[in-house]
């Protein structure tokens, strides 16, 4: 059971003049504490004034400043002040008016009262409302910032397998265009040294006839230029192909041979095309 403090402070102090436990009396001009037994004796002292009063209203009996030996019986309206009787009667406080202090203690008692249940059922209560809604928020916030965290490195994983897939047809690509353009060249080559070996034992047979003075053989070679491509003044188309690179526009075309030519676009993906416009 939750005891009312002002009853166990009560139960601590004791007497001034008996030590009597628990005084249920007080002298605001002396500041003493004191029994019932001993209240009369108190104020029969007459050398000095004394206001005694019940121990729950010790406090609505506060010193008057300018009169230290006497309490604020009453509150001067137009001064907002405590005063005492002294001032009360003085020139100082002439037509104001005067509310005992003990009703004034009371309605700011009341006053603060009202204003503490309304902090404890109403304003507390809807800032508690505030904090636990800011905290459902923060969860929120963190779950949904999990969520888009989670998309974003799927999405950057979707991306990665993407440029990888790109990078590889765009090596094999390499690779195969790179194979077919070295099968191109290697029968070139072919083709040349073959030129160049009938060239040589031509040679040599002239060169023998040439020493055996003998005009009557005839060596039957007929000496044949390398092929030139001849050159035409107006260009002409001999062919359109249409191409398969859409919206990322053809950028540059590169002829590998009379009848193949390889072209790329904006989307990087190089293709070789015959003359008859078919990806080779």
């Amino acid at each position: 059971m939750t005891m009312d403090p002002e009853y166990n402070l009560q139960d601590v102090l004791r007497c001034h003049l008996c030590e009597t436990p628990g005084p249920p009396m007080y002298c605001a001009i002396c500041d003493k504490y004191l029994c019932r037994a001993c209240e009369n004796n108190h104020i029969s002292d007459l050398s000095k004034e004394h206001k005694v009063v019940p121990f729950k209203k010790r406090r609505y009996t506060p010193k008057c400043k300018k009169h230290p030996s006497k309490i604020c019986e009453h509150y001067c309206e137009q001064c907002d002040i405590p005063i005492c009787t002294t001032c009360a009667s003085s020139e100082e406080h002439s037509g104001h008016q005067f509310i005992e202090i003990v009703k004034v203690m009371d309605n700011q008692k009341e006053i603060i009262h009202k204003t503490l249940k309304e902090l404890e059922k109403t304003i507390y209560l809807k800032y508690q409302e505030i904090a636990s809604i800011i905290t459902d928020q923060k969860s929120a916030l963190n779950e949904n910032s999990q969520k888009l965290t989670t998309e974003i490195d799927k999405h950057g994983e979707d991306l990665h397998r993407e440029i990888n897939t790109m990078i590889r047809n765009m090596k094999s690509n390499m690779e195969e265009m790179d194979t077919k353009h070295l099968a191109v060249l290697n029968q070139q080559e072919d083709e040349i040294k073959h030129t160049i070996s009938e060239i040589t034992q031509t040679i040599t047979e002239l060169k023998t006839l040439l020493d055996s003075n003998d005009v009557s053989q005839e060596h039957g070679y007929t000496m044949e230029s390398p092929p030139d491509r001849p050159l035409i003044d107006v260009p002409r188309i001999i062919t359109q192909i249409n191409t398969e690179y859409g919206q990322y526009l053809l950028s540059s075309v590169s002829c590998l041979s009379d009848e193949e030519m390889w072209t790329c676009g904006n989307d990087k993906i190089m293709r070789l095309y015959n003359l008859r416009g078919e990806l080779v």
